[in-house]
């Protein structure tokens, strides 16, 4: 794959748009790979629980001349005991359904969006570790790879000690880490530090900018070393794939495009400059 396209969009980047424009929109700048936002809270693009025609979806997504190499979705709090099971591993089968139809990775946070565990942190740990190992199980039956998002800023695995600990937890033949630069920065860690130490479970990267306790900022904007941060990668983690999601709240809406485009070229530049350095 040419370094360029290592570097892609996610639709989340355009998360008020209708999915239709915002596959339009990041194809019209030039980039080739998506994930596919599945977040609730965030987006509608991909409903959750989905209960849609995935391949009718992954055949929008082809029809656009783009390629998902991951669905980005929230299917529940794992931390949390309340949680109906069966109603968790529906909403896993069918994003699962999802991803293996666009030929892709399955995205999960660990944990409410909360600090606070709901139980304890043992028991809570212990949970989603639990819940994590099932949905692995789900998404190789389907042929898909998982990969979990820790640490996050905003969610209960929210530390790198805590994000090290889950990981221990949960084995890396059946498990990835989705490494999200803005949310190590927003609680105030080094990102640039953990890659070494993260590399051997680092699949896929989210970019955008941040500082401590604010983490939806334009690239620039913040404090992110970007260019440190992808260094760091290339060395450790040869050939890692980046996704612009720019879940931005310092650009307006009719800027956005323009920023989106703007921060794709700054990227791409960074990851083949790497390379050839």
């Amino acid at each position: 794959m040419p370094d360029a396209d290592r570097v892609g969009v996610s639709t989340i980047s355009f998360r008020h748009r209708p999915l239709a424009e915002a596959l339009a929109l990041i194809a019209g700048m030039g980039a080739t790979r998506i994930d596919l936002g599945a977040i609730p809270a965030v987006t509608d693009h991909v409903p959750v629980p989905f209960t849609g025609d995935p391949a009718a979806l992954a055949a929008e997504v082809a029809a656009a001349g783009l390629a998902a190499d991951a669905v980005n979705a929230d299917p529940g709090d794992l931390n949390d005991p309340a949680l109906d099971e069966g109603r968790l591993e529906e909403t896993l089968e069918g994003l699962a359904a999802l991803a293996a139809a666009c030929g892709g990775a399955l995205i999960v946070p660990a944990g409410r969006a909360d600090h606070r565990p709901v139980r304890d942190h043992a028991a809570d740990m212990a949970l989603i570790a639990e819940r994590l190992d099932r949905a692995a199980g789900i998404c190789g039956r389907h042929g898909v790879r998982l990969l979990v998002e820790v640490l996050h800023h905003r969610r209960y695995i929210h530390t790198i000690a805590a994000a090290e600990e889950l990981l221990d937890r949960v084995g890396p033949d059946s498990i990835g880490l989705l490494l999200d630069v803005s949310h190590v920065v927003a609680g105030g860690e080094d990102p640039v530090a953990w890659v070494p130490r993260a590399a051997p479970r680092i699949e896929r990267v989210h970019l955008r900018d941040a500082v401590p306790g604010d983490l939806n900022l334009s690239l620039g904007a913040g404090q992110v070393d970007l260019p440190g941060v992808v260094a760091a990668l290339e060395e450790h983690v040869p050939g890692v794939r980046y996704v612009l999601e720019l879940e931005t709240h310092d650009i307006a809406e009719q800027d956005r495009e323009a920023d989106v485009a703007r921060s794709l070229a700054l990227v791409r530049d960074l990851v083949t400059g790497a390379d050839a350095g």
